[in-house]
């Protein structure tokens, strides 16, 4: 999902460049070829419509062109995976529960919970969330008190974690990793302390770590 926003990202900013330089070119040359060389006027354009009408439909095409690959992306990153998948055994699914001021994560299947109470802030180690690489993770986000925010960068994709709802999203992870995060929303006064690690590691690890 990440490698598919970063090429959605890469297209959006050579467009922009594409945009930008060309504007800038009309505006240096307009500049230069309409200048006042003599006490009279230069030629004055008031309008044409074949430009118009070009200046018109290039943005309008631009933006259709940029919007349709856009929302498949996010319709593919808001729609978790098929109950089938889910009841195979396919899918790891892991609850983020944000509280104040930490991250529990817990396995439902396996039974295990990472960090269920308050952690000791005098030496304070982030939590990590162990996942098998090359499986579908399904992340069930949400917070016990106030709005908290769960964002890994490696991922391109920020979820916020609601109090009273159950936002979802999935990702899967190619090559074993340590990736860190935190929570992206300001939350109190131990904000800065709700840090988190990702860790993929083999199937095999993973099985032994569970």
């Amino acid at each position: 999902q990440a490698r598919r926003t970063n090429n959605l990202y890469q297209v959006t900013l050579a467009i922009s460049m594409i945009v930008f330089f060309g504007v800038t070119a009309g505006i240096i040359w307009a500049a230069f070829r309409y200048r006042r060389t003599g006490p009279e006027l230069p030629e004055q354009v008031h309008g044409n419509n074949a430009l118009e009408f070009v200046w018109t439909l290039v943005p309008v095409l631009i933006l259709i062109g940029l919007f349709i690959p856009s929302f498949i992306l996010v319709l593919d990153l808001k729609t978790p995976p098929a109950q089938a998948e889910l009841a195979s055994g396919d899918v790891l699914v892991v609850e983020a529960i944000g509280h104040q001021w930490w991250w529990e994560f817990d396995y439902p299947a396996e039974g295990i919970k990472v960090q269920p109470t308050p952690p000791n802030y005098d030496s304070f180690a982030p939590p990590t969330m162990v996942i098998p690489v090359g499986k579908t993770i399904l992340v069930k986000v949400r917070s016990t008190d106030v709005v908290h925010s769960f964002y890994a960068p490696n991922l391109l994709y920020k979820i916020q974690a609601i109090p009273g709802n159950v936002n979802e999203f999935h990702f899967k992870v190619e090559k074993p990793g340590s990736f860190s995060g935190q929570c992206y929303q300001f939350c109190g006064l131990r904000h800065s302390d709700m840090r988190f690690v990702i860790e993929a590691v083999e199937p095999a690890a993973y099985q032994r770590w569970v």
